[in-house]
């Protein structure tokens, strides 16, 4: 395993590829020692500018007026935005968008029940049926109300196989029960939705965009939804770190990436761990789970946060937020146009396939413990890189049991969010099961791939 020295020089190695970027990483060197900061000085930073470099320099020639970042991982995206803009004078204004896939999807319940029942009855790292109608708003109450007219063979607590799942969706798809909570709830948050997206200037009629991280992009179609109900006649665009897929009956082109897209770019995602990344930008602050109306202005109601994970999201801030302005600073007097974006991407996809996929043991034991969930119930409490069992860690099992997870006919044990940290912090086996993880994810993604072009080609000839 690399000393936290040994792993510091090869960062330095790979960033002095890209100079501007290295330069601003030199000037805010503080404790060598500190995983924290290292991290954050020669991987987070440069990956946070180099994306929005990408995001502000496509704003500005396609006439964008205004920028939208969305949800808890738009936070430090939106604070570094303000940060270029003002350095390069930019025309361009930002603002950050309180809000999650589960405030502004529950009060769309209603306007499609379909698209609600998929989105209910999705899969995840861990998911019980409670879970299943909690995402529906529903109370214990109208929990237990549901389950005595449609009984399930699965406690509220009991975790669910990804199997369970399409049989769960089919048989409340016809409980008028469970729908009519659904409706209901989601009906009582419309209001509180639309003023808020109103207040915001969702409805202003100027060239505008959202700016996420990404994965599905399924939040953009469903405010672009709400919006239309609302009576905006434009569609919104968004711009997004990268996307597994892209939800259908879209343009396609209202859906730009900057590291990967839907098609191709195996290796890169391979190389990649979207919780880890949502976890390490995610914002101070809770996840908002509505809105609510305080005379005539509307205010994000924030889920509590663990004061520890808050400490800690500070403190990267501070050094992500030093690097930017250092970046800011010392970029010469063309600003942005100066920056090579294809280059950056390059660079950055070798820092995190260091980081992200053969972290050293200190890098996992430091954002490993970082509270997260996937789910954004509940407060977050499992450790990102949890705990895998020694039993689960002999010979092949752990590549048995990935497969296993690929075909989703096992019931699910405790899964990690972070299993390459996961791995590392067991010292069992430790690059055994890394490339057992590894084979397993080009599996994964190279399956991804082949269904999506076979249902592009069933398109062409449909």
């Amino acid at each position: 395993m690399e000393s936290a020295r040994e792993r510091r020089k090869k960062y330095q190695r790979y960033l002095a590829q890209r100079p501007c970027l290295y330069q601003a990483a030199k000037l805010g060197e503080r404790n060598k020692n500190e995983e924290c900061s290292v991290v954050c000085n020669y991987v987070l930073g440069p990956a946070l500018a180099g994306f929005l470099l990408w995001v502000l320099n496509d704003a500005v020639k396609t006439g964008k007026r205004r920028l939208y970042f969305m949800a808890r991982d738009g936070y430090f995206m939106y604070r570094a935005a303000l940060i270029f803009c003002g350095r390069f004078h930019l025309p361009v204004e930002c603002r950050y968008l309180s809000c999650s896939r589960y405030c502004v999807r529950l009060p769309a319940f209603h306007l499609n029940q379909k698209a609600a029942l998929e989105y209910i009855c999705r899969d995840a790292l861990e998911v019980t049926l409670g879970t299943v109608f909690s995402r529906a708003g529903l109370t214990t109450e109208e929990m237990q109300e549901v389950l005595a007219v449609c009984p399930f063979p699965w406690s509220l607590s009991e975790k669910l196989a990804s199997s369970d799942l399409p049989k769960i969706r089919q048989k409340l798809e016809h409980c008028g029960r469970f729908l009519h909570y659904m409706n209901q709830h989601s009906q009582k948050e419309m209001p509180n939705l639309e003023g808020y997206l109103r207040q915001e200037g969702l409805l202003d009629g100027i060239s505008d965009a959202v700016v996420d991280s990404g994965w599905t992009g399924s939040l953009q179609k469903t405010l672009n939804e709400v919006l239309s109900c609302m009576g905006r006649k434009k569609s919104l665009k968004g711009y997004y770190w990268g996307l597994y897929e892209i939800p259908a009956h879209v343009r396609r082109e209202d859906y730009r990436c900057y590291y990967f897209g839907p098609r191709g770019k195996i290796r890169r995602k391979v190389y990649f761990n979207n919780c880890l990344f949502e976890a390490v930008y995610s914002a101070p602050h809770g996840m908002t789970l509505g809105y609510v109306r305080r005379g005539e202005l509307y205010y994000p109601i924030y889920e509590e946060i663990v004061e520890k994970r808050k400490d800690f999201t500070q403190k990267e801030g501070s050094y992500l937020m030093e690097y930017v302005r250092n970046l800011a600073e010392n970029t010469g007097t063309f600003g942005i146009k100066e920056i090579g974006f294809w280059q950056d991407r390059k660079v950055i996809e070798k820092l995190f396939r260091l980081f992200m996929c053969r972290p050293t043991g200190k890098e996992a034991a430091v954002f490993g413990r970082i509270p997260f969930s996937d789910e954004g119930l509940g407060r977050e409490e499992a450790p990102l890189a949890a705990e895998i069992k020694p039993q689960d860690l002999k010979g092949s099992r752990i590549f048995r049991q990935l497969m296993h997870r690929l075909k989703g006919t096992k019931r699910k044990g405790r899964r990690s969010a972070w299993q390459e940290g996961s791995i590392v912090l067991s010292r069992k086996n430790v690059n055994r099961n890394l490339r057992s993880y590894t084979r397993y994810k080009y599996l994964r993604f190279l399956k991804k791939e082949a269904e999506r072009i076979r249902k592009e080609t069933a398109l062409r000839h449909g």
